[in-house]
């Protein structure tokens, strides 16, 4: 290698005869002005020693001609020791020739298929070294389930994760059962995630008991219709994502597994754009039912028919709810559930453009919320006099976003709990002012943002409280001139606290969230 003032000499490889790593490290930051050209001809000749090549952290800009950014070399398979080839990210559109003949593989993070060679997948037969984590996309060009059947995934013993990828419409949606049915996976899988995938069924295995070390599912598919509790006999699943299926419900399955408590380990429960949400199966009385013991966060987003987020049922270790754009929405929580001993772990939750939320429920909130999150929820704002927040003796947390229901003056007297510690009030564009009286017993109050309050003229007439240390102004044109320092006729309220933003400032990216 040259002085480090020069560029890259990678022409000194040719002499190297053993290269086994190449690693390009991120020296950007010296050789930022400097346009810098691998030569990778020189490591892909006849029986090259290469195994591992990385240049995701090199300050390399010219690529030789043998590289096409949609392309590998295509005698990048003479590489026969090559033990990891990663191109996650790169936007393939098909695998080099003979692959198969790299059989000393153990990381391929991306096995392309593309159209008229849908047939090659079976090369992944010979590849039974492969580790940690494969994505099979391109699998709507497969035409024949048998190719499937010799790529023979269920030899792969040390794959962690398995990516399958379908694009485009489908054919056949029996054949695309078929292909994934051929596509069953070795039992020691821990990441299972299916896309793009058209057919209205799943096939057996992917429910099946044996794989019990399965933690983490992802179905991204359409036309599915589905049982969420097909897998409860999964006994080590974490991670369960639904997104885009056109039903999802229960059916009768549940009163011949509840005494079995499904989903011991279930931590995470995500349902996005589903059609069709039905959780009548655990409509009952019987709250004793033991299911989603350890379910920790829980997203809903996007399931229309849906009236009641949450099904009647103890969910002990429930700490994070979040739940958006559910249009027939109507309550958060069950009617008939005991609220505090149903969710006696529950510290954050977050709603967001859910337009005919009107409550959280007839008993409010559990009394162990410590943060809670409302954007555009039109009606449950016109509602916040029944939130009945006093209960809560630990919610410390109170986001306000986008609300056109809050007008004139806020907060009513005694609306927040003494407890509060941080308030923040976003684009509620028909705020004028701050209610003397709401503020009066706030505190524990520490941190107050008003950000982007068009018509907001004024702070309280009687002041802010004095435990405040942090005060933000942003966005409200009214407001800022009147707490100018020293001159402004708002002054004498804030003069107080010690860390005061009131920069008119460029949108804070942090705040787009909640749009």
């Amino acid at each position: 290698m040259k002085d480090l003032k020069d560029t890259i000499d990678f022409d000194n490889f040719s002499r190297v005869k053993y290269l086994r790593t190449l690693l390009a490290l991120p020296l950007q930051y010296t050789f930022q002005s400097q346009k810098t050209q691998l030569k990778l001809e020189i490591v892909l000749k006849d029986g090259g020693c290469l195994r591992s090549l990385s240049l995701s952290e090199s300050c390399i800009t010219d690529l030789p001609d043998s590289i096409d950014l949609t392309q590998l070399p295509t005698n990048i398979s003479k590489l026969i020791n090559l033990r990891h080839l990663m191109t996650r990210g790169t936007p393939l559109k098909e695998m080099p020739p003979k692959i198969c003949d790299m059989i000393n593989l153990q990381m391929l993070s991306n096995f392309v298929l593309c159209k008229n060679d849908g047939s090659r997948i079976k090369e992944l037969g010979k590849l039974d070294n492969l580790h940690e984590r494969l994505e099979i996309s391109g699998l709507e060009h497969v035409r024949e389930v048998s190719d499937v059947l010799e790529g023979n995934l269920k030899n792969k013993k040390y794959l962690n994760e398995l990516i399958l990828d379908w694009n485009g419409e489908a054919d056949d949606s029996t054949k695309e059962r078929e292909v994934l049915d051929a596509l069953q996976p070795h039992v020691n899988l821990k990441e299972l995630k299916i896309r793009g995938y058209k057919g209205t069924s799943l096939p057996d295995w992917v429910t099946h008991p044996s794989y019990c070390n399965l933690e983490n599912v992802d179905l991204h598919c359409r036309n599915l219709c589905l049982s969420l509790l097909s897998f409860w006999l999964l006994s080590s699943l974490r991670h369960f994502h639904v997104f885009g299926v056109s039903c999802l419900d229960m059916h009768d399955e549940f009163r011949s597994i509840s005494l079995n408590k499904p989903f011991p380990f279930l931590a995470r429960l995500e349902l996005h754009h589903t059609d069709m949400l039905d959780w009548s199966f655990i409509n009952t009385s019987d709250q004793r039912c033991e299911i989603f013991q350890c379910l920790k966060q829980f997203y809903l987003k996007s399931c229309g028919k849906l009236s009641v987020a949450l099904p009647i049922c103890n969910i002990p270790s429930l700490e994070f709810i979040n739940i958006s754009s559910c249009d027939e929405l109507v309550t958060i929580f069950p009617t008939s559930t005991l609220i505090d001993s149903a969710y006696p772990s529950l510290k954050t939750l977050s709603t967001r453009n859910c337009s005919r939320l009107e409550t959280f429920s007839e008993m409010g909130l559990p009394f162990t919320l410590q943060h809670l999150r409302i954007a555009s929820c039109d009606k449950l704002m016109e509602n916040r006099m029944k939130w009945n927040l006093q209960r809560l003796p630990s919610l410390n947390s109170l986001q306000l976003w986008v609300c056109r229901e809050m007008v004139d003056s806020f907060p009513e007297e005694w609306l927040l709990p003494p407890s509060l510690r941080r308030l923040n009030i976003f684009e509620c564009n028909n705020l004028k002012a701050l209610n003397s009286k709401g503020f009066q017993h706030l505190t524990s109050l520490r941190r107050l943002d008003l950000l982007y309050l068009k018509k907001l003229e004024c702070l309280p007439a009687g002041g802010l409280p004095q435990s405040v240390t942090y005060l933000s102004i942003e966005g409200c044109s009214l407001l800022i001139p009147r707490c100018k320092e020293g001159t402004g006729e708002d002054w004498p309220k804030v003069q107080h606290i010690p860390n005061i933003r009131t920069e008119e400032t460029e949108f804070n990216k942090r705040y787009l969230g909640c749009r």
